[in-house]
Order: structure tokens, then sequence, then C-alpha cells
């Protein structure tokens, strides 16, 4: 597509596929990832373009629009919606690489797709103009429907050097994705064995995380000046938020068909259910108000093109933990209500609950780490 779109207009794209996304939810977890013809709607959408570079035909657009994109496809499927989640951090993440490696992989108006993980699991070793990267790393989301991966390497001790990102091909893919959610995202582990990675298409890890590329200050915007650690802990939470708000719907459209066994009263009416519901649904408001905080975060810091002190880093990881967590409690207290039947496996009740725990499990949004340094920075 080649006409510039602002926010409505993605989230009208959104709405045009969501059902469609949907329809195929559950082939998706069947086949453990997302399937072609959604993959191919949500390209054809441009959703994958919101957070790329405009130098290479992206949009650039601010995470508050990924974030709703993310949250909305989430509502259709968990799968489609992580993978946007991850492969659309990623795509951001390439705008603080070198130019070349933007090219590479967007330039031409290719849709190039970037799977991947941040997290450091491999080594790369210095040799004359690049690197020569060895190891396995976990949780590739997408993998099966990317080009590219996006990898974070150690030195020989494991300490964070670079990332770089790395032709598919040049991988191999073990499939071991046996899980008890997000079954559909296709987060298999790859494994690298001396891949030679070209200086061009790496970063240092500690530029990357605090925002400090030289490359990130080339764009039309401060965008991509953003902390990667802050941005992935509330893309991930937008993703969970997503699913609850799915699971809400889910237990509100099955309680009104619902009667009670021994009396045959009809659910809806019992005064225990709908506090139930109650509960849930402020909880999953809370969690989306968490998740807006942190996004005027975002554009306050872009607005000031300064980097995100460590004490906004914090406050924003904090939220996005909490709200998952707030999203898990609402899935939890909604899936013990909601009965006998959603224990099987064709119940959309039940597959949100496995795919909100599993994704509140991200060790982005980690719970008692987020909590601890919170904790910790308001009692200095």
């Amino acid at each position: 597509m080649q006409m510039q779109p602002d926010h409505d207009e993605i989230l009208k794209r959104v709405a045009s596929i969501a059902p469609q996304l949907a329809r195929n939810a559950a082939a998706c977890d069947q086949a453990r990832r997302v399937i072609p013809e959604s993959m191919r709607a949500m390209v054809d959408a441009g959703l994958f373009r919101i957070s790329e570079p405009a130098r290479v035909g992206g949009y650039e657009m601010n995470l508050r629009t990924l974030g709703h994109a993310v949250i909305a496809i989430s509502q259709a499927c968990a799968a489609s919606g992580w993978v946007l989640m991850v492969m659309g951090a990623h795509h951001w993440c390439l705008g603080s690489f070198p130019e070349t490696a933007q090219d590479g992989v967007f330039g031409g108006g290719r849709d190039g797709l970037v799977a991947g993980t941040l997290s450091w699991q491999g080594t790369a070793k210095p040799v004359d103009r690049g690197y020569r990267v060895d190891g396995r790393w976990q949780f590739c989301s997408g993998v099966d429907n990317c080009d590219w991966v996006m990898l974070g390497c150690g030195d020989s001790s494991h300490a964070p050097l670079v990332h770089v990102i790395v032709r598919r091909e040049q991988l191999e893919i073990d499939d071991n994705w046996q899980v008890l959610g997000l079954r559909g995202t296709g987060s298999k582990d790859v494994l690298a064995h001396d891949v030679f990675v070209p200086a061009s298409d790496a970063i240092d890890t500690r530029e990357l995380f605090r925002g400090e590329s030289p490359h990130n200050r080339r764009h039309q915007s401060n965008v991509y000046r953003l902390s990667p650690e802050a941005m992935l802990s509330n893309s991930v939470a937008t993703a969970v938020l997503g699913s609850a708000s799915f699971a809400l719907q889910q237990f509100i459209q099955r309680t009104r068909e619902r009667k009670i066994i021994l009396t045959g009263a009809s659910k809806a009416e019992h005064v225990p259910t709908q506090i139930r519901l109650a509960e849930a649904a402020s909880e999953i408001e809370s969690a989306q108000l968490l998740i807006e905080q942190n996004f005027a975060d975002f554009d306050q810091l872009m607005r000031s093109a300064e980097p995100a002190a460590v004490d906004a880093r914090v406050r924003v990881k904090w939220r996005a933990a909490y709200a998952a967590e707030l999203c898990r409690r609402a899935a939890a207290r909604l899936y013990s209500g909601s009965g006998a039947h959603a224990v099987y496996e064709p119940s959309p009740l039940q597959a949100a609950f496995r795919n909100i725990n599993v994704g509140a499990q991200h060790a982005s949004i980690d719970f008692d780490s987020s909590a601890e340094q919170y904790g910790r920075l308001r009692l200095r």
C-alpha cells in the first residue's frame, strides 16, 4: 500500500481483516504457527509497516498505533496479535541498526519480516569485518513466517555484546513448540552454527537498549530513540490485554445463554456471577489505563528527544507487568466461573485462559522482578 495512513486508517484496516483472523484462530492453534492466509492478510493491510522507518518505505508511526493494532488483532486471534507484536518490535528496533541493515531488510519496498528474540542467548565472536555467531535461541515467535531473524548475542562469558540480523535460511529451526498456550505463534528454537554476520548487520547491545544508537537520530521522528526494554514490555502487555478483552466478551456471551443446573434459573441473573464479571471487567479496564499511561510517557519522550532515564524505564516496565497480571487475574476469575463446558479444547474461553497465562510469563513483564525494581525506586 502506497498511501501514508493515519492512526484511524490503521484501525479500519485491522477491523476489516479481524473477522478473517478470528475464523482462522483455531487453525493457527492447530498448525502451531500463524497460517499463511492470516499472515498474508496482515501483510497486505500494511500492519508490519507501522513501526518500520519511513526512509525504507515504512509508516514510522508512534507506538500507540502499533499497540492499538496489536490489542485489536489479539482480540480476533491471539497468535496473530502476538506475532504482529513481536515482529513490530523487531522492525522498530531495526530503526537503530545501520542504514545498510535497514535497506537490506526493507529496501525496494520489500515486506521484510523479522522474527527472533532480543535476549542474548547465543554468542558472537568478533572477526574481521563482522562476527561469527553460534548458539541456541528460544521463543522465536513467527519464525515460520519470517525472512530475517534478530538475535541477541553475548561474548564468551555471555555478557551482552551485539544484536544481529540473520537470514532465516542460515539458521536451523528446532520444532519444539509444544506448549500450554499461544501455540499458534510458532515460537520455536533456532540454532546458529558458526554463521558469519557482517558488522553492518549488527549493533552494540548497550547502544540499542539505551536508545543511544547514532542511527536512530537520522529519521524523520524521534520514535526510535525510546528504550527497547520499555517498549517491548509495554508491547507484550498489549497482546495480553487483547486476549483478556476477548475472554471477557466470551464470558458475557456464554453466560447469557447458561442456566443453573439445579434450578434452571438464568446464570446471568446470578448475583455472584454478576460480581465476578464486574471485578474482571474493572481489572481489564485498569490494565488498559496503565498501558495508555505508558503510551503517554512514550509520546512525551518523543517530543523531548531525550533518552529515557532509568526511573522512567522502571515505571513503564512495572505498569506493563502489573497490567498483564491484572489480565491474568481477570482471566482466572472468568474461567473459574464459566462452568464445566469450558474445560473442552473447542472452548474459546479455555483457549484465552491458556494464551493469557503463557503471554503473562514473558520475561519482559516478569511480575516479581518488575515489582522489586519499582519498589526499590520508590524507597530510595
